[in-house]
């Protein structure tokens, strides 16, 4: 919670508190219209129904409400399932990418990271015990849409371990299909370190040494 007390009360009552609760969001950001109309319904009974998706740091922002009714929302959007974000010198919330669910990209079980992360360092998030805060952020494969590397602390990005493993036939197939021209153009070009080329027989070179992982092939 992220406490806002105005100067000017005394001008203007209704500006006295103008309280932000933070709210975990769902791993992957994944929403049903029932978890959004329970939310607004909530926080239009007990704040000021302005809510915004999401802060920096991944959180559900409830913009708005005042001392005495902190509690109240916590505790009704509590009973069917949501926590409170991390604010101070805490663990941080955490933030995944959308994952397999929508991303051809995905080389990890980012909701499971996500929560494993979660469950296992909720006491530090809400009992802020740390010299400065700390965030986790988990994306699929390195084109880190969440920014892990440069918005959290402990970045989590998902990778291959070993070489690039190419169905060769298959290859050869998409180049018959679409012309050596094309492939080249539109596969071996992308490659920001020319570690691709194609081969003589149209199968694909890898160097997988000079390989950056970008994605783009």
């Amino acid at each position: 919670i992220i406490p806002r007390f105005s100067e000017v009360a005394s001008m203007f009552p209704e500006s006295k508190e103008f309280h932000t609760i933070r709210v975990q969001p769902p791993a992957g950001n994944h929403y049903t219209t029932k978890m959004m109309r329970q939310l607004s319904n909530s926080w239009n009974k007990w704040g000021s129904g302005l809510i915004a998706f999401h802060g920096q740091t991944g959180n559900i922002m409830f913009i708005g409400t005042t001392s005495e009714n902190t509690q109240h929302f916590f505790d009704e959007i509590n009973e069917y399932g949501w926590d409170l974000g991390g604010a101070g010198p805490c663990v941080r919330t955490a933030m995944s990418c959308v994952g397999a669910a929508r991303c051809e990209q995905s080389n990890c079980n980012e909701q499971k990271i996500h929560r494993l992360l979660v469950n296992n360092f909720i006491d530090d998030m809400h009992r802020p015990a740390l010299p400065y805060k700390f965030k986790f952020k988990v994306s699929g494969c390195p084109n880190d849409c969440m920014n892990s590397i440069q918005r959290a602390d402990f970045a989590v990005i998902g990778t291959w371990r070993d070489d690039i493993q190419a169905d060769q036939k298959e290859v050869q197939a998409f180049v018959a299909k679409k012309s050596r021209k094309y492939v080249i153009d539109n596969v071996v070009a992308r490659c920001p370190t020319r570690a691709l080329s194609l081969n003589d027989d149209d199968t694909l070179a890898i160097d997988n040494r000079n390989c950056v992982r970008c994605m783009h092939c």
